[in-house]
């Protein structure tokens, strides 16, 4: 009896080991999340100081910047906690990471981000944020799982300038496991929030301009959801309709 007890609780104290370390200690974590991070704020902040400023752009820079910053400053105190306790402090990091991958879609709308530029760097935060959902669902095995496949899948390393939109995610159905669902409505509802804050009101045409990732019925059925929690009302009917946050 004392023999087959011994396993389960090295088990155990493993699986303890792991969710009670900080984010620091976590080797994949640190390399494909926080220092991804910190090279897109790198990025981000290179662009800037390379784009013209007048009275048009100077809004949209400062905002930029500002989300840049706090996205950097989620991801240093995300390394502090642990796994364990880590769920509230990793979705207001993936959602200072929607907020600024919204803001530079949203300058880019207005002309003062280059199109191929924004592909370039939210490819980049869309990795992060797939990278993050383990963490935040407290799966380790699922998380160690995904960077590996974020570093030696050849379409990770060509995110940098192909668009999002136009490249197609295919999914290999393989007997006996488990189809990939498609990014989560969670996330997709934040960024959603997240316009809608920036944009004050905006149609679902509006916000399909920057939601480049689903089609307009999909943002439609996002926008009803959002009715329904109370977190979103409708101004007008049918195709005059306009959005704004509660």
């Amino acid at each position: 009896m004392l023999v087959k007890d011994t396993p389960m609780n090295i088990k155990d104290t493993t699986i303890n080991d792991s969710n009670y370390s900080k984010l620091l200690h976590n080797e994949e974590y640190y390399r494909h999340i926080f220092k991804k991070t910190e090279k897109i704020v790198s990025v981000v902040f290179y662009i800037l100081n390379n784009t013209e400023t007048d009275k048009r752009s100077e809004t949209h820079i400062g905002n930029i910047a500002g989300k840049a910053h706090f996205a950097h400053e989620n991801a240093l105190r995300s390394l502090e906690v642990k796994l364990a306790n880590s769920k509230e402090v990793l979705e207001q990091f993936a959602q200072a990471m929607v907020a600024l991958d919204s803001t530079l879609r949203i300058s880019s709308a207005s002309g003062v981000i280059a199109q191929d530029i924004l592909y370039a760097v939210t490819a980049e935060i869309d990795t992060v944020l797939r990278s993050l959902s383990p963490y935040i669902a407290n799966d380790v095995s699922m998380a160690s799982m995904l960077s590996m496949q974020t570093t030696s899948s050849p379409a990770s390393t060509s995110t940098m300038t192909k668009s999002p939109a136009t490249t197609p995610q295919t999914t290999r159905h393989e007997p006996g496991r488990a189809v990939a669902k498609p990014s989560s409505s969670p996330d997709r509802r934040t960024r959603i929030h997240t316009i809608l804050e920036a944009k004050g009101e905006a149609t679902i045409k509006d916000i399909s301009e920057i939601v480049t990732d689903c089609s307009e019925k999909t943002v439609q059925r996002e926008l009803n959801a959002m009715i329904e929690q109370n977190v979103v009302k409708r101004h007008g009917e049918r195709r005059w309709s306009k959005y704004s946050v509660v």
